[in-house]
């Protein structure tokens, strides 16, 4: 049996191989089909014109009337960012026939000499490399047409290429009409005017390679004088009492800080978080009894909405200070107030200020063109003697946007915002968030 099963196979192969040399029957050949290589699509003629009507074109789609009600008012608002991009969009061509397409992008590395910056009203001279790499001088001045004065100079050895990084600042800052609304979360919103003039020297040294994970320690001095306004009125010692704003102030320090993150990209992250602890100890110079500490605490977290140049943002600060035993009372100007990277963003600057400060903001950051990007934000930000009266109840709120760019190694920022006492606008050009 086996051997007929045998047999009966061999000839259906010897058929099968025969058939195989004489050619298959063409009613039999395999066509190629959609998906090989070698298919090709099937010629089709019509002799209908493009423009007659039929199923073959799609009846025109257009919005919801409920549609176009609910999206009216997203539309209007960010008409302005639409013009941006579209003004962006029909000057790129023009830009890039000028710009060679292919280049490397190659990072700019710092050469030996001196360098000019202009500011706004100032300038900056800096030496890089003045004792080898990784070191750098700089002397910056800038002046304004209400008479502040600001200098400062700056140097350190070793950043990014030595574990341990030396430093020193020095700053001269003259304000002649220097804004004072009291002490207090419900201090009066009308601006008294009053003299400051600030000197401060410290050296520092950092710890750590990477600039995200460091911790410093730092030595200073700081000589504050104030005295009554000469120019812009009312003069704060004309509102309040006069001995409390004409007291000077003379005091040297020693303190701890570091910079805890991982972020992505250091000037414009994206995603990671970054905490910012710092904490000084404060002695008088000048035979008076004030002695106190001061600490800061801050907090950012970055995180990419589904792509990342869409992000959400988020930072807390939490600042305050404390007299130690035997101590006077601290000057008004020596509180923490809500300026430089403490201000409220829909107030002035310093409008606030007290024994403890507390600041949470979130916004939103979308990316419109490199390397501009657009945001929304929303804050709120309080100040209160202790801890203990801190409560979002009393917070002052501000809701607002602007544009945000990097500029060369630094982040400048333009932002409006609402609050409790109308809008405020502001333009930094050395953004720290």
């Amino acid at each position: 049996m086996s051997l007929g099963v045998f047999r009966w196979a061999g000839s259906l192969l010897l058929t099968l191989c025969a058939l195989g040399a004489s050619g298959f029957p063409a009613s039999a050949s395999a066509e190629p089909r959609f998906g090989d290589s070698t298919w090709v699509a099937p010629e089709v003629t019509s002799a209908a014109e493009p423009e007659d009507p039929g199923p073959r074109v799609a009846r025109p789609d257009h919005e919801r009337l409920w549609e176009s009600v609910l999206r009216a008012p997203f539309r209007v608002a960010f008409l302005p960012m639409r013009l941006l991009a579209r003004g962006i969009e029909a000057t790129g061509p023009i830009v890039e026939r000028y710009v060679p397409q292919g280049a490397v992008p190659r990072v700019k590395e710092q050469k030996r000499g001196l360098k000019f910056s202009p500011e706004l009203i100032g300038g900056t001279i800096a030496a890089s490399q003045f004792v080898g790499p990784g070191s750098r001088l700089a002397l910056t001045g800038t002046w304004d047409p209400s008479g502040n004065r600001k200098l400062k100079f700056r140097g350190y050895v070793g950043e990014r290429v030595a574990p341990v990084v030396f430093g020193f600042d020095g700053v001269y800052d003259y304000r002649p009409s220097r804004r004072f609304f009291g002490i207090g979360n419900f201090s009066d919103s009308r601006a008294t005017y009053f003299v400051r003039r600030t000197d401060i020297a410290d050296v520092y040294a950092f710890v750590g390679h990477n600039p995200q994970r460091r911790v410093r320690g730092t030595v200073g001095i700081s000589d504050m004088n104030v005295r009554r306004g000469s120019g812009a009125t009312p003069r704060s010692a004309d509102v309040f009492p006069a001995d409390f704003l004409t007291r000077d102030s003379k005091v040297w320090w020693y303190g701890a800080s570091g910079d805890f993150g991982v972020l992505d990209d250091s000037l414009m992250p994206t995603s990671g978080i970054h905490f910012k602890p710092d904490v000084r100890r404060y002695k008088s110079t000048d035979g008076s009894t004030l002695r106190y500490d001061q600490w800061r605490l801050e907090a950012r977290a970055y995180l990419p909405v589904f792509a990342s140049r869409r992000v959400l943002a988020g930072r807390l600060v939490y600042m305050g200070v404390d007299r130690r035993d035997g101590s006077e009372p601290l000057p008004f100007y020596r509180l923490p107030e809500s300026t430089d990277e403490n201000r409220f963003a829909a107030y002035p600057s310093g409008r606030f200020r007290d024994q403890r400060l507390a600041l949470g903001r979130a916004e939103y950051r979308w990316e419109i063109e490199q390397p501009v990007w657009a945001f929304l934000l929303g804050e709120l930000g309080e100040v209160a003697s202790t801890t203990s009266r801190l409560s979002l109840r009393s917070a002052h709120p501000s809701l607002g946007g602007g544009l945000r760019a990097r500029i060369g190694q630094s982040m400048g920022r333009f932002q409006i915002a609402r609050g409790q006492e109308g809008l405020n606008l502001k333009l930094d050009l050395e953004a720290m968030f």
